[in-house]
């Protein structure tokens, strides 16, 4: 479907404790921009070199630091109180709702999409503007069960307009995988209440991933090559080092990615670099070519975040798990009971977390690797994305017309 004239698509993107919002908000307006329409990312100054290097405008706003605390916190009471002094305080949403607005009024936008910014949505609906959310729905089972709810009280105390503030998941929730990965069937009956109470739309659109990546063969032949790419939150460290540490002795070669540049950086890669010991080992801050190298490598050794595990399935690259948060550990679960990876528990020593990555650099069935990259890949997300919003738009228009002939 097309419009008749290009739309003006703003994305608004998290992004500081996470890279996975920002780079899928890259993808999907780069996406946009193919098709026609004008587009602008909006995320914070740190991720800037990720949006311009793509070709595409940004806009910065605030954003609020890492906080790895949160992903040890399982009582429901104790992670809303948290919330209460991080993504619902009333500083940090005030603040975001004025960088939002802000954004919004220089750039002009028709419609606002947003990746796990609370409140574009909302900031979307103060200027009558469409707007579409993006979520992974295992992250409604935490920590967003505890958050959701304090960030509409948030709202109230702030004075928020009932009516603005209940769009804070926008007009539509696109859920960025296919149901077999992130099932609604997941979420729990109390959550998905509320949830369904402020969406009028859940729909599955498949992944988000750039247009060249379909279009390149999956690699069935590669040289012995082990990725490994915890994150950049400064959770992932320890991991980081356990994982070198334990695939030194493999015979393969180590890419590692620190996921962090800057401050820090050097000290940590000094830190790998003894604990590879005489390893070949490539070691980077930030890669721009991650989705080439995920394709080259025998294996990845991830987190478990949406965006490194959906990367790896695309690439048809066996994963090896190491994860940290609620979130983390269903994605390692459901992957590795479907026969794509294997994970690393807490206590494995080091030598069943070298087994473990052995077991992926060469599995026994790899044609089944490429059979589900390929399935994952004909269900295009961008694309899907890019039709939904401008169907919304056009019955946005519609109604707007009707409403002001009457």
């Amino acid at each position: 479907m097309t419009t008749r004239s290009p739309l003006r698509v703003l994305f608004v993107a998290f992004s500081r404790s996470s890279l996975g919002h920002v780079t899928r908000m890259r993808t999907a307006a780069q996406r946009f921009q193919l098709a026609g329409h004008q587009v602008a990312v909006a995320a914070h100054a740190e991720v800037r070199p990720i949006v311009e290097r793509a070709g595409l405008p940004w806009i910065g706003i605030d954003e609020i630091g890492p906080a790895p605390a949160w992903r040890g916190m399982n009582d429901v009471t104790e992670l809303r109180a948290f919330a209460r002094t991080r993504l619902a305080s009333p500083d940090y949403v005030e603040t975001c709702l004025a960088d939002e607005l802000r954004a919004i009024d220089d750039f002009g936008p028709d419609v606002v999409v947003s990746d796990m910014r609370n409140t574009a949505s909302v900031a979307a609906s103060m200027r009558g503007l469409p707007s579409v959310t993006c979520h992974n729905l295992r992250l409604f089972r935490h920590p967003m069960h505890a958050v959701l709810p304090e960030v509409l009280i948030t709202l109230d105390q702030l004075g928020v307009a009932d009516a603005h503030a209940r769009k804070v998941l926008g007009d539509a929730m696109l859920v960025p995988d296919l149901a077999l990965l992130d099932p609604l069937s997941d979420v729990p009956a109390e959550t998905m209440g509320l949830v369904t109470s402020l969406v009028s739309e859940i729909r599955h659109i498949g992944a988000l991933v750039p247009v060249e990546l379909p279009a390149a063969p999956v690699r069935t032949e590669r040289a012995p090559l082990l990725n490994i790419t915890l994150g950049g939150s400064g959770a992932g460290d320890k991991d980081l080092l356990r994982v070198v540490a334990a695939a030194r002795g493999l015979g393969v070669p180590l890419a590692v990615t620190l996921g962090v540049e800057g401050d820090g950086t050097e000290a940590l890669a000094a830190q790998v670099r003894a604990a590879a010991g005489d390893a070949d080992v490539d070691i980077a801050g930030f890669r721009h070519d991650a989705v080439d190298l995920m394709g080259r490598a025998s294996a990845a050794v991830v987190h478990g975040g949406h965006s490194s595990m959906i990367e790896g399935l695309l690439c048809a690259t066996p994963l090896v798990f190491v994860p940290h948060s609620a979130e983390q550990r269903g994605n390692a679960g459901r992957i590795t009971d479907l026969g794509l990876g294997a994970t690393v528990e807490p206590d494995d020593p080091a030598e069943t977390v070298a087994a473990k990555i052995r077991s992926m650099l060469a599995p026994p069935d790899r044609e089944v690797h490429t059979a589900f990259a390929q399935t994952l890949r004909a269900a295009d997300g961008a694309q899907a994305m890019v039709e939904h919003v401008e169907r919304a738009v056009a019955l946005h228009r519609i109604t707007r017309s009707s409403h002001a002939a009457q």
